[in-house]
């Protein structure tokens, strides 16, 4: 009896040391980094077919340090945490153009079908960042960012951040969820490509106003 009482405390003690040892290492992946973070945080979450939507989501994260913003390294959505943050930044580029749904052609594809619908993120604050090609795809610019800020508001997540079409050459996207308004920040890393540190930085200071952090 005690050494079963022994084996047992051993069996309960060694996924404690595991799970304590998680929370304060960090884990590299292929794509991104984790690093342990307080739930007030902001994680920001993409992923990407050609690197421009993982470059962007750099310079979101630089500006939101730069602003002194409590938020974790850049995440890959296919090895993320979402329920670990307090408030969510997501984006995602446009590869299955003029699709009705699973627009970016990533692995947020099968998790916001997949996943998202099994979280509880309600009133949880979301802002969605889009990459696209507005000269090449012009009647289907971003796209996928309108899927990301459908599929959040329905699983009952806050979204902010919505900004001006000004400065942009689209013909049509599903990221305009109203006349003149993106549903989130928008980029374009292959014909404005010197405009996206400063889109990041503007729309990152336009949240802190919003009160997203």
């Amino acid at each position: 009896a005690r050494l079963q009482s022994r084996l047992n405390m051993k069996l309960i003690i060694a996924p404690l040391l595991l799970a304590s040892a998680s929370a304060f290492s960090t884990v590299v992946g292929p794509t991104a980094f984790r690093a342990s973070t307080s739930l007030s945080a902001t994680g920001v979450f993409y992923s990407t077919m050609t690197g421009n939507c993982e470059t962007c989501g750099g310079h979101i994260v630089e500006a939101l340090k730069g602003a002194g913003v409590d938020a974790g390294d850049l995440e890959d959505i296919g090895d993320a945490d979402a329920t670990a943050y307090d408030s969510l930044i997501v984006g995602a580029p446009t590869w299955h153009t003029g699709a009705d749904s699973e627009r970016s052609g990533t692995a947020w594809d099968q998790w916001l079908y997949e996943t998202l619908p099994g979280l509880d993120l309600s009133g949880k604050k979301v802002a969605v960042f889009g990459v696209g090609d507005q000269e090449g795809y012009a009647d289907n610019y971003c796209d996928a960012a309108g899927e990301l800020y459908d599929q959040f508001k329905a699983a009952g997540c806050t979204l902010m951040g919505l900004t001006s079409t000004d400065g942009y050459n689209h013909g049509e996207s599903k990221a305009e969820i109203e006349p003149g308004k993106f549903c989130g920040c928008m980029f374009d890393e292959d014909n404005q490509y010197d405009m996206s540190e400063d889109r990041a930085k503007a729309w990152v200071a336009q949240l802190q106003g919003e009160g997203f952090f």
